[in-house]
């Protein structure tokens, strides 16, 4: 946040912070009576009023209507997060409810994440989703591409902890079979170690440094790494949809409606948990509203953490609910159980 433009900020900051948390229990527009109970010392009427159009100003709070109280903008909520809040870890009701989730971890990767997304949503609240990472979070170790017919290709990737994923292609430019070997062998030679998103990038970005005798090389690779999408709707356990519908936020049919369009797009949700898989693999990630590149017009928080089973697998899970939540809870139940997935891990090994 940058400083409130007021004579006292850390009067406003703190006026702020009431705002917030007041808004975030009574899911109203804050008005000033509302301020000057909550708040630690008294202040006037005109001083909060004064103190309330700076923070508008500066784009912290909004007015939904004339006659209306103050409502926390998306700056706001980050500021507010990256200031006070703190992951709390959950109390023995909450630890008790969460370690229902934890039942099969040892057993089929996909059943114990239907069970567990199921858990931690009726838990935590909000929407929980889950997708084991595949190839966007591997690393690359060795890369073939095999000739299926005279229009196919099958594209062979084998990654660092030992995972292999197949992807067929449409062989449109009809590269041979030589071609194809040769073009695998480049990849494995120049590219090894990096994920398939990194490899695209990198591909693009020296592409107009190469030599003559290595750009038609490297473009050809460049068109066939940007086909390698998974195939068919990905794996993406979506759960507690429907309880988003009974919050102030999306309580109206049109926006509800539009909310679970948006999250019908399995193929999208995969995108948002493959982009911050790896960041995610230490400590939880946060994204408020537009933050989040794959549902920006929708104010949602979106909280992440990447976690390890014990087939081998990662498993990316989300828990994501309105501006409006509870986000020590959010953050320290979501912290809590990926915590006891890697205890239970290690003690496992």
């Amino acid at each position: 946040m940058s400083q409130v433009k007021t004579k006292a900020p850390s009067r406003s900051e703190s006026l702020l912070r009431t705002l917030i948390e007041a808004y975030l229990v009574e899911g109203e527009p804050v008005g000033s009576r509302l301020l000057a109970e909550r708040f630690s010392e008294p202040l006037s009427p005109a001083t909060i009023r004064n103190v309330l159009a700076d923070l508008e100003e500066d784009e912290m709070v909004s007015q939904p209507h004339t006659s209306a109280g103050r409502v926390p903008t998306e700056k706001a909520y980050r500021y507010y997060v990256d200031r006070w809040v703190r992951p709390l870890r959950p109390g023995p009701e909450m630890t008790a409810k969460l370690s229902v989730a934890l039942e099969g971890l040892d057993r089929d990767p996909e059943v114990w994440l239907r069970h567990a997304s199921r858990v931690i949503s009726e838990v935590m609240g909000g929407i929980c989703i889950a997708l084991p990472i595949h190839l966007a979070a591997s690393r690359l170790v060795r890369l073939e591409f095999v000739p299926l017919d005279a229009r196919r290709l099958v594209a062979v990737w084998i990654g660092t902890s030992g995972q292999v994923e197949h992807q067929v292609v449409d062989n449109t430019w009809a590269f041979s079979a030589a071609t194809l070997t040769e073009l695998g062998n480049f990849a494995t030679a120049h590219f090894s170690g990096l994920t398939l998103s990194e490899l695209r990038k990198k591909l693009l970005s020296d592409l107009r440094d190469q030599a003559d005798e290595a750009r038609e090389l490297w473009a050809r690779l460049a068109n066939l790494a940007e086909h390698l999408t998974p195939s068919g709707d990905p794996p993406v356990v979506v759960t507690g949809l429907g309880a988003l519908g009974k919050t102030p936020e999306f309580g109206d049919p049109g926006r509800f409606r539009h909310l679970v369009e948006a999250f019908e797009g399995h193929r999208r949700l995969a995108q948002l948990l493959n982009a911050f898989a790896q960041s995610a693999t230490e400590e939880v990630q946060l994204l408020l509203g537009s933050e989040n590149p794959y549902f920006p017009s929708i104010p949602l928080a979106t909280a992440m953490r990447t976690v390890s089973l014990p087939q081998n697998e990662r498993i990316a899970l989300a828990l994501v609910g309105p501006l409006r939540m509870d986000y020590t809870r959010m953050l320290g139940g979501l912290k809590w159980i990926s915590e006891e997935i890697d205890q239970r891990i290690q003690r496992s090994l």
